[in-house]
């Protein structure tokens, strides 16, 4: 048996796609003057229902016919200026509507909003760029309860009671912008996609302490690229709650959208992205993934699903880059290290010859039980690390995951940092490692350690993170610390 040809890499795609980009203009005014052609994309050829890894140009037609059914001049060409070619239909599907809640949030994660019985998935965060203020990024159709308008929706993730504004019903932001339908399905402005204003911003400040600009099981997000034909993509919904695989197999194409939620209007749409599962995968994603982020091999954001062919297992898109233009968004960019090739790294180069164990965490913190067992709190959480101890050690010293968040968090610098500063004068702890808070540490590493310890440490973790991040914010010496836990003492005394 013949050995089945592999897909090209990322880079191999690209320089193609460039030559497909060349000539697309001239072969999509050719090929649209043809009867029922309505777009032209560049994808993956597909033989007898099996995927190629080949490109192609990808020309979608309202209903594909025989071809002894079409005058000779109506035909399709097999080729056109050196490319082949590949006829589809439009595309008809639905949209796609775990439970966790997550503090600090995270993408890849349930959320509901208050005009909606359904959940869809918190894709990522973004900055705006009238003003920096953080959003979160998801569909229109999870976020908004009308077609319309999105007036008075608010999100909480993992859901939304519908009640008032309150820590009851888990609320996090009030949906400010969005795009759902146009007139014009020609219009590259026709996307599935809107925004809410994260809570806490009231005074200009943007509230780090409550997310991270991560997707769960995908990892750290790089910015935003644009989509390329042919190219590995990666995905993690409220649905498929893990790292779902697949190729973006059109790049351009139309969509047929009814949207049971909204009476089962039928939104059509052009110049969307078509993704297919991978070998392995049955299906990309599910059900209530809606407004998950798809990321390429560099962990940067592509690509944003909103829809689905349950026949086909195929996946529907906005260009994520659309969606930044419409909104006036930026997908946020938090690497600090190469980019990497290695999929397996997640796009964030990690040398694992650099890797430091934490030999010395159980050190530090025997020289902080003495400054801080004096203070009640300080003491409840000295004898929560007691009970954990073991395990935190095994997990920053063998899991990948959390080995690799505690040292690109630079975990062992601050740790040196605090134990130096516990031994000698108080000297205050760093504001910044290479661009890395102290509170940002915490956070990355209350994330890995929910995902990968034991059910007893995550609960501790979940119950405690807050109290500890309250501790560090007090100042930046372990004077500062101790005279927050005095004032702890004080008013459970009062």
């Amino acid at each position: 048996m013949a050995k089945k040809k592999p897909f090209m890499s990322r880079n191999e795609l690209v320089d193609l796609n460039k030559d497909f980009d060349k000539v697309i203009k001239k072969a999509e005014e050719e090929l649209m003057k043809l009867p029922g052609v309505v777009a032209v994309g560049v994808g993956l050829k597909e033989v007898k229902g099996e995927v190629q890894p080949e490109l192609c140009f990808k020309v979608t037609v309202q209903k594909k016919k025989e071809r002894n059914e079409l005058k000779a001049e109506e035909r399709i060409p097999d080729n056109i200026y050196g490319f082949k070619t590949d006829v589809t239909e439009i595309l008809t599907g639905e949209p796609l509507v775990d439970i966790s809640k997550y503090r600090p949030l995270i993408g890849g994660t349930a959320i509901q909003s208050n005009k909606q019985s359904g959940q869809g998935t918190l894709g990522c965060f973004a900055k705006r760029d009238v003003d920096g203020k953080i959003v979160v990024l998801s569909n229109w159709h999870v976020m908004a309860g009308n077609p319309d308008t999105i007036d008075g929706a608010r999100v909480g993730q993992p859901s939304h009671n519908g009640c008032c504004s309150c820590c009851a019903c888990s609320e996090i932001g009030d949906v400010v912008d969005g795009w759902f339908k146009t007139v014009d399905i020609t219009s590259t402005d026709n996307i599935d996609a809107a925004i809410a204003l994260l809570h806490g911003q009231e005074a200009d400040a943007i509230p780090e302490e409550r997310y991270l600009n991560e997707i769960v099981d995908l990892g750290i997000l790089a910015g935003s690229a644009a989509p390329v034909s042919g190219e590995l993509v990666f995905l993690r919904g409220r649905t498929t709650s893990s790292r779902s695989k697949g190729r973006i197999l059109n790049s351009s194409t139309q969509i047929d959208l009814p949207y049971d939620n909204f009476g089962n209007i039928i939104v059509s749409r052009r110049f969307q992205t078509v993704i297919t599962p991978e070998p392995g995968f049955t299906d990309f994603n599910d059900r209530g993934d809606s407004g998950a982020v798809c990321v390429n091999e560099f962990n940067q954001a592509v690509l944003m699903v909103y829809g689905r062919n349950h026949v086909t297992h195929q996946t529907f898109a906005n260009n994520i880059q659309t969606v930044e233009k419409v909104l006036k968004i930026k997908i946020l960019d938090s690497t600090f290290h190469p980019i990497t090739n290695d999929v397996e790294k997640k796009g964030i180069g990690v040398p694992l010859s650099s890797i430091s164990n934490v030999s010395g965490l159980a050190n530090a913190m025997a020289d902080l039980e003495a400054a801080l067992a004096q203070f009640r709190e300080g003491k409840r959480m000295l004898e929560l690390f007691k009970i954990h101890r073991s395990e935190l050690l095994d997990l920053v010293n063998h899991k990948r995951e959390v080995m690799a968040a505690w040292n690109r968090y630079q975990g062992p610098a601050y740790l040196a940092h605090i134990a130096r500063s516990v031994r000698r004068e108080n000297k205050p702890v760093p504001e910044q490692i290479k661009s890395i808070t102290l509170q940002s540490l915490l956070l990355k590493m209350t994330a890995v350690l929910q995902r990968n310890g034991s059910p007893e440490l995550a609960r501790s973790v979940t119950d405690n993170y807050l109290q500890v991040m309250n501790v560090l914010s007090a100042g930046r010496s372990p004077d500062d610390w101790k005279a927050y836990l005095a004032h702890l003492d004080q008013m459970a005394h009062a």
